[in-house]
Parts: C-alpha cells; sequence; structure tokens
C-alpha cells in the first residue's frame, strides 16, 4: 500500500494557484525526499499531508484516508518541524513525560537508544539546535507512527548535526519499520539517506520514483572528475566532450574508460562520481 497518495491536488491562496494537480505517492517503508526550489509548493503540500490545511479539490489520501482534521490520522502520523514547539520552562524529562502521558510509548527505551540521559535535567530552551531535533525524533516516535513527515528538518543545524539526524533516520526507518517524508533543500546531505524523491516545481510533480531512476534521467551517462592536472586532463578526455565546472571535468562516456585513460596518461584522480541529485535539481529547474 501507497502511503501517501496524491492525485491532482489542487489548492490556491487568494486566488493564486499554488498546488496545480499534484500528483504523486509515497512507498510504504521507503525514505522519500520531498525536493524542489522556494515557492514551489513543498510546505503547502506537507500542511494538507499533516491535516493542518483543507485541499481545495483532487484525493490526497495518508494511510488510507483524507488526513484534513482526522484523528485517527494524528494517532498514526507524526511530523518534524524545523524548530522544535516547546513549552519554555520545561526541562527534557518534563517535555517528554507531558508527552508520553498522552501517547503511553516506550520512553525509557527512546531515552537509551538516543543517549539523552544526561541531558534529561536541563531546559528545552537550552538544547543545541541538533539535541532540539534529537528531541523532536524521539517524540516522534512516543505514538509509534507508520509515518514521519518532516519539514526542512535540518534547517538550522550545523553540518555534523545534520549528518547525526540522517544517520538517524535510517536507522530508524531500518529498526522502527518507519516510513518517512522529508522535505529539504539541503540536496548532499538528503541524497545520503533517501532511496525515493519527488521533485516538484511550481504546483507539479517534475519527476519521482527511485533515486538511482530519477538521477538516471538527467544525463545517465554524465560522470564527473577532479583531477590533479585539470588541463592536461581537458585535453586527455577530448574524445568524451569534456566540460569545465569549477574545479571538475564534466565528461560523458563510460566511468572505467574515462578512468582508464586518464591513468594511462599518469593523470591522478582525486574523485569520481556520477550524476548527483543537486545535478538533478540544477537541470530539471533550469538553473
Amino acid at each position: 500500500m501507497d502511503v501517501i497518495l496524491s492525485r491532482g491536488l489542487i489548492k490556491s491562496f487568494g486566488g493564486k494557484l499554488v498546488l496545480k494537480g499534484l500528483t504523486f505517492s509515497v512507498v510504504k517503508g521507503s525514505i522519500t525526499g520531498f525536493v524542489g526550489p522556494n515557492g514551489a509548493g513543498k510546505t503547502t503540500t506537507i500542511k494538507i499531508l499533516s491535516g493542518l490545511l483543507r485541499k481545495d479539490k483532487g484525493e490526497i489520501l495518508v494511510l488510507g484516508e483524507d488526513p484534513w482534521d482526522n484523528p485517527r490520522i494524528r494517532k498514526r502520523v507524526s511530523v518534524i518541524f524545523t524548530k522544535l514547539p516547546y513549552p519554555s520552562n520545561d526541562s527534557v524529562k518534563e517535555y517528554l513525560e507531558d508527552l508520553n502521558s498522552v501517547f503511553r510509548g516506550d520512553l525509557q527505551r527512546l531515552i537509551r537508544e538516543f543517549n539523552l540521559q544526561d541531558h534529561l535535567k536541563k531546559r528545552v530552551s537550552q538544547l543545541s539546535s541538533g539535541q532540539a531535533q534529537k528531541i523532536q525524533l524521539i517524540a516522534s516516535l512516543l505514538k509509534d507512527p507508520e509515518l514521519v513527515i518532516a519539514d526542512e528538518p535540518t534547517a538550522n543545524l550545523d553540518p555534523q548535526a545534520r549528518l547525526e539526524f540522517y544517520d538517524m533516520v535510517k536507522a530508524l526507518a531500518r529498526d522502527y519499520g518507519v516510513t518517512f517524508f522529508i522535505s529539504s533543500h539541503i540536496l548532499s546531505e538528503l541524497e545520503r539517506v533517501i532511496d525515493h524523491v519527488v521533485f516538484i516545481e511550481d504546483g507539479t510533480v517534475k519527476a519521482l520514483g527511485e533515486l538511482s531512476y530519477v538521477e538516471s534521467l538527467v544525463n545517465a551517462d554524465e560522470v564527473v572528475v577532479l583531477v590533479k592536472d585539470k588541463e592536461r586532463a581537458m585535453t586527455v578526455l577530448k574524445d568524451f566532450n569534456p566540460v569545465p565546472d569549477g574545479p571538475y571535468i564534466k565528461v560523458k562516456g563510460e566511468v572505467r574508460k574515462i578512468i582508464d585513460l586518464l591513468d594511462d596518461n599518469h593523470i591522478e584522480v582525486l574523485s569520481v562520481r556520477k550524476v548527483s541529485l543537486d545535478d538533478v535539481f540544477r537541470k530539471l529547474s533550469g538553473i
């Protein structure tokens, strides 16, 4: 069963059409990235999925039901925001215990698994952004959700905290069987964790599916290399249509042949990769 199913979803504000027939699905058990430029309609979509906003037209199903003002869906879905909503004077322990008085999850196990024992007496307002997002993850798991929806969850985190957050997401998807739907603009890090992606622009879906499939839609034969002698490499790779891109060279062809040719000419290869999520985003968005 698709955990999320959207067909022809339409939403407008003040006469301006924001979602223009949005159609996509999210596979059960997946970690799906929801990406697109600012103003594409990502946050509006997430608010509709979370039951916070009513659609105008079309069909939207979350776990098989319309999420709008639906208490059954709220029991089965957790939402993570950019900032943790909390009472300013609560300690971590008080905040989590208050939530658990409603959801009655295995709080002690989660505290152990997230190594939170040394932070329980801290005020939530005293936590770093990374620790606060860890608290959001724990809070989201108290209701034993089938789906976690996250709207730019790493926007305020430093690089190390972002990596730690996504490591936790991978572990939760694996160990708890939770489906994740994550909106983010930091694509290089999102790419480390997602297995499916939905690209949205101007209120419509531009591409969707497994990450490898979507990446293959945009210059599947393109290779990006970083070498020590860029100028000589440009000459050596002339038959592969080399294009300089900052310190990198973009070429088209088989990775093995490209590396062998550089090696035969004693040009040291520092890194090589296929097309990235950032590349796909730029090309689909016309950037």
